[in-house]
């Protein structure tokens, strides 16, 4: 390839990146403005109604399924969000976390599953579920970048991390899922009656006694995590952070669960661990299966934690 060649071949080459670039930037700043007015569905609007509530509210739920299923914030206060979210880890919470204003007074629970926090393979990729906010968020932004989870391409071209939300996007747009004027984050589960012979055969096989792991260790990345959320607990004053486990159906190892404990106390976390609150009472009206509560059952736990927070007073 003689120079003329070549310099027509980077010549075109440019060519191609500007476009892209300016392509991209017309994509992204067009679902920009889309997604930015939709307020349902975890695609985005979710994520759209915390950041648009999270300074206003008195008392906030993170974590994962199990926290947005199990935990009914309007027993606890009226003036409340759970920003539990499917499929998310620590990572994702502690991003989010870190956007919550330090002169805002509010209580903060964090549900943490023992299970997960030991999970060898986690790997913090759960925080790129916050991928539509880098460059829009200035501490959403912070934390992607730190996670190290963003690849060149998509910090180059931002219209890329829409993808595999604007489906959820664009539906929410035509048809929102439910009112966001009245919606405050809990999503309860509700079986039919077709569904309880599936969920008993699960919850009778979880009644059998499995042997403990040898060795329990802490995942690093998660440890990372939540000593961040700690760091911005211990020097924030107006927030009152409780760290949560919610019920199993059946637990059949707790070393996980006093090593966990340690830890917390360790770093000077009040965490409370209800994970065999429902050990002996195996109502299975209160389990769609053996790690999410039905509406019976996050009802119950719900009221229980209630109490439970009217007895401590320093809430």
């Amino acid at each position: 390839m003689n120079s003329e060649t070549t310099f027509k071949f980077l010549r075109i080459m440019a060519l191609i990146v500007v476009i892209s670039y300016v392509l991209d930037k017309i994509v992204f700043y067009t679902f920009n403005k889309i997604s930015d007015k939709v307020m349902t569905g975890q695609a985005i609007g979710k994520l759209n109604h915390f950041l648009s509530k999270k300074d206003s509210v008195d008392f906030m739920v993170f974590g994962n399924s199990r926290a947005n299923r199990h935990i009914d914030v309007r027993v606890l206060n009226s003036n409340s969000f759970n920003m539990g979210m499917d499929g998310v880890g620590i990572a994702y919470n502690s991003a989010l976390i870190g956007t919550l204003k330090n002169t805002h007074k509010q209580i903060v629970v964090v549900h943490i599953d023992t299970k997960n926090f030991f999970d060898k393979d986690y790997d913090g990729s759960d925080i790129t579920s916050l991928k539509t906010k880098y460059k829009r968020n200035a501490s959403i932004t912070k934390a992607l970048e730190e996670s190290g989870q963003l690849s060149v391409f998509q910090k180059f071209y931002r219209s890329i991390n829409y993808n595999g939300n604007t489906i959820g996007i664009l539906k929410n747009v035509v048809r929102p899922s439910y009112n966001f004027r009245t919606y405050y984050g809990y999503d309860p589960i509700t079986i039919n009656e077709s569904q309880t012979f599936m969920r008993d055969q699960v919850l009778l096989r979880e009644n059998s006694t499995e042997d403990c792991e040898n060795d329990y260790k802490i995942n690093a990345v998660a440890l990372k995590y939540l000593e961040t959320i700690a760091a911005f607990a211990h020097r924030t004053p107006n927030k009152t952070f409780i760290f949560i486990t919610s019920p199993l159906y059946h637990d059949s190892c707790d070393i996980d669960n006093i090593k966990l404990a340690s830890l917390m106390d360790s770093l000077d976390l009040t965490y409370w661990d209800y994970t065999n609150l429902y050990k002996d009472t195996k109502n299975k009206s209160y389990w769609k299966d053996a790690t999410h509560m039905t509406k019976n059952g996050a009802e119950a736990f719900s009221n229980y934690l209630n109490v439970q927070f009217k007895a401590n007073h320093s809430f």
